[in-house]
């Protein structure tokens, strides 16, 4: 919901402060027993949300359950994934970074070569390996310099993790803003990148595709079922729970299966299928990290209130996923200091693609 994460100058009335922590406090009810960095998550989402509030007041106003709840029939998720049609169409860039990716022996130049070939992705590569996001101390003009510095598994990883998001242009907007729907997305991918960073765990631009990614399941849900996949949303609404509880329980499964099933499909590596499989709900103690820094950085996005994927509540992390990342309040604060320029900056380049 919120999209300013930082403006100092801002003025805001004391009523709005208070309706935002009023704002905050529900949105956080399913968070029992909070630690010392949760609350203060809460309260840098409090100032947040009262700047957005401040901002953008018509965001605000409160939106009428409907009178009759629509029925929702349960769904096999492997019916959608059978629906060729229903499926965005893969690139062949996409697919040729797909096997260079798999293959054993993919060199810099050959990585060069396939990025090449699409101006917008090389272009978008370009931007981002120039922006703030790596901070290089060189400007970078080519992409085969771009691989070089950067490396061919980081690079290719971003190339294919960010073309995923040109395949999802045509949601329509009373279903689904979009352009909030990529700030949450975006937001949660350069949070666990910088978990990733603070923490040691995983690689920086796996966790930032497995972010930029974990909520894909829900655009694949309402391309392919918007009727069904709108119904949903109006129950989790009306009913105050969670959305993907509620489309388990409603549907048979959640956004987060249905994702990971076709990131699978469309043979993603391991690593970012689990990330968004299992975004919900992460295994304490598994080998790869990312699925457990993706998980955290949701709750730190959505506790924020930054942009909306269509989930109003915080939910409540993994315990143990939770602890392992050794977030304190400091940490906390360290963790959203100067995002919001980041956000802006890596928005506008993956958005404008």
């Amino acid at each position: 919901m919120a999209e300013e994460t930082s403006s100092p100058e801002i003025e805001i009335a004391p009523e709005t402060m208070e309706a935002a922590k009023k704002l905050l406090a529900r949105r956080y009810k399913f968070i029992k027993k909070p630690d010392d960095s949760i609350k203060r998550l809460a309260r840098l989402g409090a100032e947040h949300v009262a700047r957005d509030m401040t901002l953008n007041p018509e965001k605000y106003v409160p939106v009428e359950a409907p009178a009759k709840l629509p029925v929702v029939e349960p769904l096999d998720p492997l019916d959608i994934l059978r629906k060729e049609h229903q499926l965005p169409a893969l690139p062949q860039v996409f697919l040729e970074l797909q096997q260079a990716i798999n293959a054993a022996n993919t060199s810099a130049d050959d990585l060069a070569a396939i990025i090449s070939q699409d101006p917008s992705l090389t272009a978008f590569l370009l931007r981002m390996v120039n922006s703030a996001f790596y901070s290089l101390p060189m400007q970078i003009d080519t992409i085969s310099r771009a691989v070089t510095v950067v490396g061919v598994d980081q690079l290719s990883t971003l190339a294919v993790g960010t073309s995923v998001m040109s395949l999802f242009k045509d949601v329509p907007a009373e279903v689904l803003d979009m352009e909030q729907f990529w700030k949450h997305s975006v937001a949660c991918g350069l949070i666990a990148r910088r978990l990733c960073r603070i923490t040691g765990k995983g690689d920086p631009e796996r966790a930032f595709v497995a972010g930029l990614l974990h909520d894909m399941g829900q655009l694949i849900l309402l391309q392919a079922e918007p009727e069904r996949a709108t119904a949903v949303l109006e129950h989790a609404r009306s009913k105050d729970v969670l959305l993907y509880a509620e489309e388990k329980a409603l549907l048979g499964f959640d956004h987060a299966t249905l994702g990971g099933m076709l990131l699978r499909k469309w043979n993603f590596p391991f690593v970012l299928v689990s990330a968004v499989l299992e975004h919900h709900n992460p295994k304490p103690g598994q080998r790869e990290d990312e699925p457990g820094l993706v998980h955290c950085a949701e709750t730190i996005a959505t506790g924020l209130g930054i942009g909306s994927t269509g989930e109003y509540f915080v939910q409540p992390p993994n315990k143990e996923v939770w602890a392992s990342m050794g977030l304190t309040p400091e940490r906390m604060d360290e963790m959203i200091e100067d995002l919001d320029e980041e956000l802006e900056e890596a928005f506008g380049i993956l958005i404008d693609q």
